[in-house]
């Protein structure tokens, strides 16, 4: 593979500003919604974005792409075997984070929710392909369609 083309400057230095910047949001919007939801979790009605934590796998994965990046584009060197080891590990289990992640955190969530006397308002929830927001309330307040609208 060393015989390849390298690509232009201009697409090596674009390609990995694209992953930095990816991996750099992707983990931000994910480390911000864990915060969020610690930070409601004594609130009479709290929204579980379930979306927000798959970013926790994208952000891991494009982190691999942009290391990579970064290193045979700015820097030149070609990654050693230990390296491409590591990193392929790494992206595997970016991968296995992107399905794992939001299904744990849901189930932790759904079963920490459910203790402290939350139920959850189907009315106010709502799903989007596999992307569900969960509408967790507590007793005192009426489930209604209008709860996420504040």
């Amino acid at each position: 593979m060393e015989d390849r083309e390298r690509p232009s400057l201009v697409i090596r230095i674009v390609g990995a500003l694209l992953f930095i910047v990816g991996s750099c949001v992707a983990l931000f919007w994910f480390g911000y919604r864990v915060i969020i939801l610690l930070s409601v979790a004594q609130s009479e009605v709290i929204v579980f974005e379930k979306g927000s934590f798959y970013m926790l796998g994208v952000g891991v994965g494009m982190s691999v792409l942009a290391f990579t990046a970064v290193q045979e584009g700015w820097v030149g060197k070609v990654l050693s075997k230990k390296q491409a080891v590591i990193l392929t590990r790494i992206a595997i289990v970016s991968i296995a984070l992107i399905f794992i992640a939001p299904n744990l955190f849901h189930y932790i969530a759904d079963t920490y929710f459910l203790n402290e006397g939350y139920s959850v308002c189907e009315e106010a929830s709502s799903q989007w392909l596999f992307v569900r927001d969960i509408v967790y309330i507590q007793e005192s307040i009426e489930c209604s369609a209008k709860l996420t609208e504040k």
